[in-house]
């Protein structure tokens, strides 16, 4: 329980790193087919996982995974890591990840990654209680 309780920071922490990313689509490059921003924060969800012990693939910039389990068929968690346009009525610069009264507020931390980081870490909780399920678990991510 304890190891529980302490991803709950971990969790609030990586929200927050990546609420910090601005993932505004740019232009294309090499294996940034939505840009530079959606391609960082590809890159540090899956360092995330990386540093978590899950498996990793980032599909050509496309999206990525990261995964437990060890079977052949596959639950999905499926969430996005690109933000849209900033727009006006900020208190807080939107890339900052403020924290007022136990919420955290940017662009991105309703739609999609806060929400994806939580799932993520259900996962994460699923997998330090050495839960056995009968099918893989996958963390995906696109842009």
């Amino acid at each position: 329980m304890r190891r529980l309780k302490r991803r709950k920071q971990d969790m609030i922490d990586d929200i927050c790193t990546m609420v910090q990313i601005d993932s505004r689509r740019g232009e294309p490059q090499d294996r940034m087919p939505f840009g530079i921003g959606p391609a960082n924060a590809l890159e540090k969800a899956l360092e995330i996982c990386k540093r978590e012990g899950l498996p990793t693939k980032n599909v050509d910039g496309y999206m990525g995974y990261g995964s437990f389990g060890n079977s052949e068929e596959y639950i999905g968690i499926i969430g996005h890591v690109d933000v849209v346009e900033v727009g006006d009525g900020w208190i807080d610069p939107p890339f900052s990840a403020a924290i007022h009264d136990g919420r955290i507020w940017g662009r991105g931390a309703l739609d999609d990654k806060g929400p994806l980081f939580a799932a993520m870490y259900g996962m994460l909780a699923l997998k330090d209680l050495e839960f056995s399920q009968n099918s893989d678990t996958y963390h995906l991510w696109d842009k």
